[in-house]
């Protein structure tokens, strides 16, 4: 480890103290919780968890007690723009040091494990306080994480003051675009997602390993939108099996479909149920950038199956079989 890595070690009883509220926005992957984390953030409501506090995280007191935390953020933003990095590669979400990020990187960098656990608790409450510590003030921590989508239970045990946005979206689709980033991910190497997670650069440096994974998830073999199907519906089952267990007062859901038709109602229906009555007025709208994408093909040819798994699902939120090419 770099020396600058320990930099935080020596001011962490300043954490003691410190209190924090977590706000969870929680889906499947690509089910819109990134677009939905910019609109919720751009309130100027909350401390979001950025790509400066990951890549960044043992120096983050240290440099906000030596005033260095703006240009940390400036070196760390010029370093994605000299990798030639304007988005994340999977999307079109313009990436620099503030932007919103996903605590799973972290959790996964020093655990292996990409959700919140009684071992890796510690750490993800360390995170929260270290962002509330710098941010000066009380605003909520918003944090977004799929793959805590099904771990809000014990999410809520943990952290009793916790509240949740669930978003939902049709199947096919986050199936389709999860496939599509995945291919993105194992073709080259990026920059960015390489910050975030060694796990990740570790695949690159395994042929055997990369190789097995680019068949399993290329558009020759059923075996990766197989294996996305079966947690996919895994996830799921969990989030009608338990979503009764959460009080009407800790959690609200939206769907995707009606965020991307209503945005300014459904953004002002979340604040009002985190009870927030004053915030930045912004034309959500201008957030949403329809485009017409079709289905992987392989999402075509296993929508059946697709939906005899996950049925249950499909039919709790009215999505449906037919009609999707």
């Amino acid at each position: 480890m770099k020396t600058s890595e320990y930099h935080d070690q020596k001011h962490l009883e300043k954490l003691e103290y410190i209190d924090f509220k977590p706000v969870f926005i929680l889906g499947l992957h690509r089910s819109g919780t990134s677009i939905l984390y910019k609109m919720v953030t751009s309130t100027g409501c909350f401390n979001p968890v950025t790509a400066y506090h990951l890549i960044k995280y043992n120096q983050l007191i240290y440099n906000h007690i030596n005033k260095r935390e703006e240009s940390s953020k400036e070196e760390l933003t010029e370093s994605f723009k000299e990798k030639g990095l304007k988005d994340r590669g999977i999307d079109r979400l313009q990436i620099t040091a503030d932007f919103a990020e996903e605590h799973g990187f972290l959790l996964g960098q020093k655990t292996l494990q990409m959700y919140i656990t009684p071992k890796n608790l510690p750490l993800f409450t360390e995170l929260c306080k270290k962002i509330q510590f710098i941010s000066g003030n009380d605003k909520p921590i918003l944090l977004k994480n799929p793959y805590d989508f099904p771990n809000f239970i014990y999410i809520k045990k943990a952290f009793p003051n916790a509240k949740f946005v669930f978003i939902h979206r049709h199947p096919f689709k986050t199936l389709s675009s999860t496939i599509k980033a995945i291919r993105v991910l194992l073709n080259n190497k990026n920059p960015y997602t390489t910050q975030l997670f060694k796990i990740y650069n570790r695949i690159f440096e395994n042929p055997l390993i990369l190789h097995t994974l680019r068949f399993c998830f290329s558009r020759i073999s059923a075996i990766g939108i197989i294996l996305l199907t079966n947690n996919s519906s895994a996830a799921t089952n969990y989030y009608l099996k338990n979503i009764k267990h959460l009080s009407k007062q800790d959690y609200v859901f939206i769907t995707y479909e009606d965020l991307c038709k209503n945005p300014q109602k459904n953004i002002e229906r979340i604040m009002e149920f985190l009870d927030i009555v004053s915030y930045n007025k912004i034309d959500f709208a201008s957030f949403i950038k329809p485009r017409k994408t079709q289905l992987d093909p392989s999402v075509r040819q296993l929508r059946k199956f697709i939906y005899k798994r996950m049925e249950e699902y499909f039919k709790f939120f009215g999505y449906k079989l037919e009609g999707y090419i």
